[in-house]
């Protein structure tokens, strides 16, 4: 099984997002992969269901969230070591978070350029993100082959 991690800042939004996508096109394609998500400072945040305009973006893809009621993990939590590849959001937003916490400073992370709202509307960074997950899936597949 070939693990993916999506990480972003409280777990509700782009990672959430990112999760329900993946796993839902690698099911489509039968592909032996899946993915999961994480927040780096979710203890600061009080909603920690997935956000609405995830929510409302599933729905305009097809997608049923297989987590929609499930609270947002820190990544803190998790056992890293089950991860084939661990992808944070925003760079700019995320690479300071991540240098700061001494799980994840030696960790090959993958950073995407997704930009959180309020500075990007998620009718923009979804649909971008979802490029980039749809993306990822094609290359995974090709690695399992």
């Amino acid at each position: 099984m070939h693990n993916i991690l999506f990480v972003c800042t409280a777990n509700i939004f782009r990672s959430r997002f990112s999760e329900e996508v993946y796993n839902h096109l690698a099911k489509e394609r039968n592909l032996p992969t899946q993915a999961f998500s994480a927040g780096l400072m979710v203890g600061q945040y009080t909603l920690r269901k997935i956000y609405y305009p995830a929510l409302d973006q599933l729905q305009k893809f097809n997608i049923s969230p297989l987590r929609k009621d499930e609270l947002s993990v820190h990544i803190n939590n998790l056992d890293l070591s089950e991860y084939d590849k661990v992808i944070c959001m925003d760079e700019d937003e995320h690479r300071p978070m991540v240098e700061s916490n001494p799980r994840l400073k030696k960790l090959d992370i993958e950073y995407w350029n997704i930009v959180d709202e309020p500075e990007v509307s998620s009718h923009i960074s979804l649909p971008k993100c979802y490029k980039n997950v749809k993306e990822l899936v094609s290359k995974v597949a090709l690695e399992l082959v």
